[in-house]
Parts: structure tokens; C-alpha cells; sequence
């Protein structure tokens, strides 16, 4: 269940705007000061919260927080969106020993802002987080996965950590979700072999965060000198156009097979 109130009245996100990355942290926290406090100790003066937000001292960055209680759905949402990266059942029965969970929020929309939202989050986990959701893309870790992905900290990581590259929908079509965290288009692909899409769609995905590349409309991608060719076309309607958390505002590509 979310539990945020969608904001009525107010100017629609254009695509240049900020996008607001959220996530979802259940804990040990018993109350608001239990979290300050552990928080100021365990973050050795690198983060403090003050009122609702959460601030990096060194960047001035800061992020909302929000405190509810742990919902009854907490397990079954957790295991759903944690199905490409492994729940164990000793991380299930920590989740349902959770105190509350903490939901952070900020503007992201670029790698830069990911990666320090990423490191909010540690932050977090480190001072009685359990493990990590993306609302914003529908993934979630078990606490020493993200942890594993912060600790040995590079830019591909910010993929892993933000993105699923194996949604499927019943036309055949394969696509990534959660790209607008790092501020790029998803990516979708209809009609090849499941398994071969999604390493295309991580490869073409990658290819961006790293390289830092500028993909163009009507351009051609491959992701190596003999494999298959794909046309590359601006899919305006993204697959979860209307999901207040999931839409993409800034769309896909779509990459289609050369003939």
C-alpha cells in the first residue's frame, strides 16, 4: 500500500523537470526519535535529520521522510518486487519483525542525483533499515545486497540498483522499468525471445549510463558486431502510462529487428 497522497491542483512534470525518486525502508525504529537517534550515531556526522528531512552534511543535499507503520502486505510486496534480485527466508522473517518503515523521498532524474539518493538510503539501512524497495520501479534488496552494490560503488551499479529489465506483458513485449530514476527513457522490445531481450535491453541500458551516449531517434543498435540489429524509435506511451510510481514521463525506445 502507498501511502502518499498523489498532490491535485498542481502543474503536471514536464520532462525537464526533476524527477522524485522514492523509497522504501522497513526498520527497528519503535518512534521518530529512535530513528534521529540512530541516525546521529551510526552515521558518524555525515547525515542528521532535522524535522522531516534527511541531510548529507557535505553536499547540503536533503531528502523527506516519512515514518508509517509496517503494512500487512509488506512481505508479499517485498517478495514481488525482489523476485529478480532473491529474498531469503531468514530477510522475510526479519520483515515481518519490522517496527515501521521509513519512506525517502528527493529529486533525482540523473545519475548524479541516483547515486546520492543510493547512499541516503544506506545511510538509513545502516542506522536499522532491513532492506530497500524503489518504489519507483518496483525492485527491492535484502539490506547486504544494496549494501554490497554502495560498498563496491560504481556507476553500472546505479542500473542494478534502479532498474528491472524483465517486465513482460501479455503482447509479447519486454521492457525496463525505472529508468526516469537516472533520468533516461526505458527501454522496450516486442516479440523476440524473452531471455535474449532482456540481456539486449540491459546491454543497450548500460551502454547509456556509461558511455554516457545519445541515442537518436531512427539510429541502429547491436550489442556486438554480428549479433542482431534493432532499429531504434521513440515509444511515447510508456507500458505503465497512468501508474502514479512506475510511468516514465520521458517514454522509451523502442528497439525493433532490422529486416
Amino acid at each position: 500500500m502507498w501511502p502518499f497522497k498523489e498532490n491535485s491542483g498542481k502543474k503536471s512534470r514536464g520532462p525537464k523537470d526533476p524527477f522524485t525518486t522514492i523509497i522504501s525502508i522497513p526498520g527497528t525504529w519503535k518512534s521518530w526519535d529512535d530513528l534521529m537517534q540512530k541516525v546521529a550515531v551510526r552515521c558518524d556526522g555525515e547525515y542528521f535529520i532535522v524535522g522531516n528531512m534527511l541531510i548529507h552534511i557535505k553536499s547540503l543535499r536533503h531528502y523527506s521522510l516519512e515514518m508509517h507503520d509496517v503494512d500487512k502486505d509488506i512481505v508479499s510486496g517485498f517478495t514481488e518486487a525482489g523476485k529478480t534480485t532473491g529474498m531469503t527466508e531468514t530477510f522475510t522473517a526479519s520483515l515481518e519483525k519490522a517496527n515501521s518503515i521509513i519512506y525517502i523521498s528527493g529529486p533525482t532524474g540523473n545519475l548524479e542525483e541516483a547515486e546520492y539518493i543510493a547512499f541516503a538510503a544506506t545511510a538509513l539501512l545502516q542506522s536499522g533499515g532491513i532492506g530497500v524497495k524503489i518504489e519507483t520501479a518496483g525492485k527491492a534488496f535484502e539490506k547486504d545486497n544494496w549494501l554490497e552494490l554502495t560498498n563496491k560503488f560504481k556507476p553500472a551499479n546505479l542500473y542494478n540498483m534502479f532498474v528491472v529489465a524483465s517486465v513482460t506483458d501479455d503482447q509479447a513485449a519486454v521492457y525496463s522499468r525505472g529508468m526516469q530514476n537516472l533520468g533516461l527513457k526505458d527501454t522496450i522490445i516486442v516479440g523476440e525471445d524473452p531471455q535474449q531481450a532482456i540481456t539486449t535491453i540491459s546491454v543497450f541500458s548500460n551502454y547509456q549510463i556509461t558511455d554516457k551516449s545519445i541515442i537518436q531517434h531512427k539510429q541502429v543498435f547491436s550489442t556486438q558486431d554480428n549479433a542482431t540489429k534493432f532499429n531504434i524509435t521513440i515509444e511515447k506511451k510508456h507500458p505503465c502510462k497512468g501508474h502514479q510510481l512506475l510511468e516514465n514521463p520521458l517514454g522509451a525506445w523502442k528497439l525493433s529487428k532490422t529486416i
